[in-house]
């Protein structure tokens, strides 16, 4: 009888330190999931805003947003749109942030106090419809938009929604359209006097539209303006004081531009034809687009017509174009998020 219950408790010990095992594996498990989540998810941790990493240097191709499209393409939800995040400094005001989105059908309408977008469509074709007034409002979006002006827009159009303006994408019937959407925070201020380039004249004021087929018209005509540097430039919009964010340049490079580094502004790029490099990090050496700059270290990446690329504030970078070969592009300056 002794010998049966030693061996009763030694199957009793037995199942006592399997099942301890097992529940250590289980909890080292639970904790190596734990780990592998994003350090930027807010939904994952409780870092706050000011303890997240800020965006880098960011390169979307056209070929990847047109892989992307495609996987888009095959998520569509029941509102007809997909979409993804490229980028987002993660800001209570959700500004600073990057977004890829297609619309198989037509969109809510939307209104944003608070942010302007940029937008750069990718793919398809439809119309924007923009101002008028938003009925059944929640949040920033509603149900419909009594008045307003539509725009047609399509593949390597530019577009600038001004904060408060109610607006809505509707791609044609049976087609789709596919935009990159770049949200900053609204401009505060008054709009500088003697600006360097004059805002389209569009309703509703300062909604701006630069169509593609304008900015092919744009490059062929700035050749003929060409500066001893090699480079031609002119300001499409400008809303603050010259030099400073909220603004819209455009640009041509045939020879490589000497380096540049903003303290207090974000590039948003926009090639609209031609290849070249795009030389970044490293050391800056000299003054900020001044000639005799030059850059130390960094990297160097391969850019064409339809990428798109975000360069943050205070990182070098210098525009170098290929051999017997010119790059255009629109550069959007938006201002740094500060914590």
């Amino acid at each position: 009888m002794l010998s049966i219950r030693i061996e009763m408790l030694d199957k009793f010990m037995s199942n006592m330190k399997l099942l301890t095992f097992l529940c250590l594996t289980v909890i080292a498990s639970l904790l190596q999931s734990c780990q592998q989540l994003s350090p930027i998810d807010p939904a994952a941790n409780s870092l706050s805003v000011s303890e997240t990493p800020r965006p880098g240097f960011l390169l979307w191709t056209s070929r990847e947003l047109a892989q992307r499209n495609a996987q888009l393409g095959r998520t569509i939800r029941p509102d007809g749109s997909s979409r993804e995040t490229l980028a987002d400094y993660l800001t209570p005001a959700r500004s600073h942030r990057f977004r890829f989105i297609r619309r198989d059908s037509d969109g809510l309408p939307e209104q944003h106090d608070n942010i302007e977008d940029y937008v750069f469509v990718q793919s398809g074709q439809g119309t924007i419809l923009v101002g008028g007034r938003m009925l059944g409002r929640t949040g920033d979006l509603g149900t419909e938009i009594i008045g307003g002006t539509r725009y047609a827009v399509g593949a390597g159009d530019v577009i600038r929604i001004p904060a408060g303006i109610p607006h809505a994408y509707l791609p044609v019937d049976g087609g789709h359209i596919t935009y990159v959407l770049i949200r900053v925070p609204a401009f505060r201020g008054t709009v500088v006097a003697n600006p360097d380039g004059q805002a389209p004249e569009l309703d509703p004021p300062g909604f701006g539209l630069w169509r593609a087929a304008e900015l092919t018209g744009r490059n062929e005509a700035i050749v003929e303006q060409m500066r001893s540097d090699g480079s031609s430039r002119e300001t499409l919009a400008d809303y603050g004081i010259g030099g400073n964010s909220h603004r819209i340049r455009f640009i041509r490079r045939d020879r490589d531009g000497v380096p540049e580094l903003h303290e207090d502004i974000v590039d948003v790029v926009l090639i609209q034809s031609g290849e070249g490099v795009v030389h970044f990090g490293g050391e800056m050496i000299g003054q900020s687009n001044v000639p005799g700059a030059r850059i130390i270290g960094g990297n160097e990446i391969s850019v064409a017509a339809g990428d798109v690329l975000h360069i943050p504030a205070q990182m070098p970078h210098a525009y170098l174009t290929a051999e017997n070969e010119h790059i255009t592009y629109i550069l959007v300056r938006v201002p740094a998020y500060q914590d």
